[in-house]
């Protein structure tokens, strides 16, 4: 049996888009303790117990608890930096890593958004590679829908997620970097 890899997220955009992309040797759960923008580091790593439980359970080899940075007073740095050492204080009995979008999931989708929208016709076709680390995702990328098109992050997220170039967006999006590089057990093959 190879080992699996458990994955923690926020809420269903979160959860769908992961679920679409890490089928074959993951195992994602949605988070049932506190998230969003007013949870501390230290009420994510103690909430996180039963779901890291759950996974442990099933054998991961090692957990990833992603959460969005939101609207944190604090820099994605300085979250990322207190989540982590939050997390290394709890022996949970597997190896768990925080990770964090820099604001939301919707960053990372952007960070491909040039290609994505020669793709999907529900884009507005892009000039040029932004970069949207740190801006608000979920608003930009409702920019960037055409005429007549709502984002929904349980139907539209998964779509992009599954087709983000992974090579592409992690060289733009450094928190999605840091997560690619925390989530895989063997090397970078993306």
């Amino acid at each position: 049996m190879t080992a699996k890899v458990g994955i923690i997220v926020d809420g269903l955009g979160d959860y769908a888009s992961m679920k679409a992309r890490f089928k074959h040797g993951y195992f994602v759960l949605k988070t049932d303790g506190p998230r969003g923008h007013e949870a501390r580091p230290n009420q994510i790593a103690v909430a996180s117990k039963k779901q890291i439980g759950i996974l442990r359970a099933a054998k991961c080899a090692k957990v990833i608890v992603l959460v969005d940075v939101e609207r944190r007073t604090e820099s994605y740095a300085e979250f990322l930096a207190a989540l982590r050492v939050e997390f290394g204080k709890i022996d949970y009995g597997v190896v768990v890593v925080a990770c964090a979008a820099n604001i939301m999931i919707e960053n990372w989708y952007l960070a491909d958004i040039l290609e994505l929208s020669k793709r999907k016709a529900y884009i507005k076709r892009q000039k040029t590679q932004k970069r949207y680390e740190g801006r608000h995702g979920k608003n930009e990328l409702k920019k960037l829908m055409i005429k007549g098109v709502q984002y929904l992050e349980t139907k539209h997220g998964p779509d992009l997620f599954n087709e983000l170039s992974f090579v592409r967006a992690r060289v733009i999006s450094p928190s999605f970097d840091d997560f690619l590089d925390n989530v895989y057990l063997a090397p970078k093959d993306t």
